[in-house]
């Protein structure tokens, strides 16, 4: 199923990797930067879902009290307090599901990324390529540095999407996905340890793109 995807992939980082031939002469740096901009460009392409996601998270976090506020008083009545909520979510234009179509798109990529890597790793494409003084070898596995920036960089990312407001950041349920959140954190530093090294630099770089992204979000919003 995931057969023409990883295909596809393998395709676009030739045609970006021959482009690089002209600019950079070291192979392991054409192959690292050419991860770096492969991800840049998944990214860029995923940035309307990206920001529909968090300006979906912000609202849902927003209305986090009012929630709150129908469970206790209804909370005696479950159906009541479902039927409530759904209508607080309506009344605000706010989708229950809207920030997971990201996480939709954004998981098999990895997941397929992760067969890429793999079969680039398996014919000798990335296997004993250097990539500055962190990738010795970008077909290899048990990067240690970049599991632990993998899951510092998903951890920062996570926490600068977060409201601000201490009542919504108290709350119960945004506790509960926070700690998800950081759970899986630490399950993506797992996968890019035992993974090539590649991988870890396709999540890392889309991780500080994220935070990027949310950084001037949150400034644009300010404004």
């Amino acid at each position: 199923m995931l057969e023409p995807l990883n295909q596809l992939f393998i395709s676009v980082f030739h045609i970006i990797k021959s482009f690089l031939d002209q600019f950079v002469a070291d192979p392991g740096n054409q192959w690292g930067f050419t991860i770096i901009l492969f991800t840049v460009l998944i990214n860029f392409l995923m940035f309307p879902l990206n920001y529909k996601q968090i300006k979906s998270m912000k609202k849902t976090q927003a209305i986090q009290p009012e929630v709150k506020k129908l469970q206790e008083k209804y909370k005696n009545d479950p159906q009541k307090v479902q039927e409530m909520t759904m209508k607080l979510y309506k009344d605000n234009n706010v989708s229950m599901f809207g920030g997971c179509l990201p996480l939709l798109i954004t998981y098999p990529i990895f997941i397929a990324m992760f067969s890429v890597f793999r079969k680039l790793a398996e014919d000798g494409s990335i296997t004993a390529m250097k990539f500055g003084p962190l990738i010795p070898d970008l077909g290899a596995k048990g990067n240690i540095v970049l599991s632990v920036l993998a899951v510092v960089t998903m951890i920062l990312s996570t926490w600068l999407s977060q409201s601000k407001n201490k009542a919504v950041k108290d709350d119960a349920m945004t506790k509960q996905t926070n700690m998800m959140s950081y759970s899986m954190s630490l399950l993506f530093g797992f996968f890019t340890y035992t993974s090539t090294a590649a991988l870890g630099l396709y999540w890392v770089t889309g991780n500080v793109f994220r935070i990027i992204q949310t950084l001037i979000l949150n400034y644009v919003e300010k404004e």
